[in-house]
């Protein structure tokens, strides 16, 4: 939900909001790239990659780059600027949701996180087709569209709606699922209050880009994420993978991480 302003969104440093400001600019080129795409073919370089994947990718590998900033992106793995001390990255997946976009469906993102000395720091997720725009920055809040948001404070399973990556195999007791096949989107749907919970089914699927800018959303939203299996979910190798749950308070994720140990041991 939208909530009041309080003042302390708007205390971020001039480093931070030249980092949100390119992260901006990165956003409005790849939606540029997106809106004119005609061809969705395959890359043929790896399964579930288009063309586009790649176009998107080089218009945010350049730009960050360019302005000095490592990048560890989903399609080119990780690169380093000119000069780089090697204490920050980009964590970047230049199209979230591709099949959604060659689809037509309205639920594609570019989703970016600056990571300082392993910890998330700003993070940007934007719809490119809807122009809707989430931030964070470490202590400092979550807003989407420049406004400030918060989680909603469900706790009850039977009264959740919860995203999910994969099919689960049995109805696990929540009021609804959704399953919209972009986790950029998915968790900051929960960030700004929409989905109660968002729950990988699968087991390490999930790179890095595409759940981390939307954790710290989520996080500075007031809500909480872990990975299944306990380990850290700031990773930084391109082949490493995660299966990340998510929810808007911690008596929620736990119930859900019951129910997706339940689940998957009586399958």
């Amino acid at each position: 939900m939208d909530s009041t302003n309080d003042g302390t969104a708007s205390l971020i440093s001039t480093a931070d909001q030249t980092t949100l400001d390119l992260f901006a600019l990165i956003c409005e080129r790849t939606s540029e790239v997106v809106r004119a795409t005609a061809d969705w073919g395959a890359s043929g370089l790896r399964d579930g990659q288009y063309n586009v994947d790649l176009e998107v990718d080089a218009v945010c590998v350049a730009l960050l780059l360019g302005a000095g900033y490592d990048v560890l992106s989903e399609e080119s793995g990780i690169q380093r600027a000119q000069g780089s001390d090697g204490r920050s990255i980009v964590v970047c997946d230049p199209l979230d949701g591709s099949t959604n976009a060659s689809l037509g469906l309205p639920w594609c993102a570019t989703a970016l996180c600056h990571v300082v000395d392993g910890e998330p720091h700003v993070a940007m997720v934007t719809n490119l087709v809807t122009g809707d725009q989430y931030t964070a920055v470490k202590d400092r809040g979550a807003n989407r569209n420049g406004r400030p948001i918060l989680v909603c404070a469900q706790t009850l399973l039977d009264e959740a709606i919860v995203a999910m990556n994969g099919l689960p195999a049995e109805h696990w007791g929540w009021r609804q699922f959704r399953a919209m096949g972009a986790a950029a989107l998915d968790i900051a749907a929960v960030a700004r209050g929409g989905f109660d919970g968002y729950v990988d089914t699968t087991t390490d699927s999930h790179g890095v880009w595409d759940y981390l800018a939307s954790v710290l959303i989520l996080e500075e939203a007031g809500g909480t994420a872990i990975d299944a299996e306990g380990r850290d979910l700031t990773v930084l190798e391109h082949e490493a993978r995660r299966t990340p749950i998510v929810a808007s308070n911690r008596a929620l994720l736990d119930v859900l991480l019951a129910a997706r140990s339940r689940y998957s041991s009586s399958s």
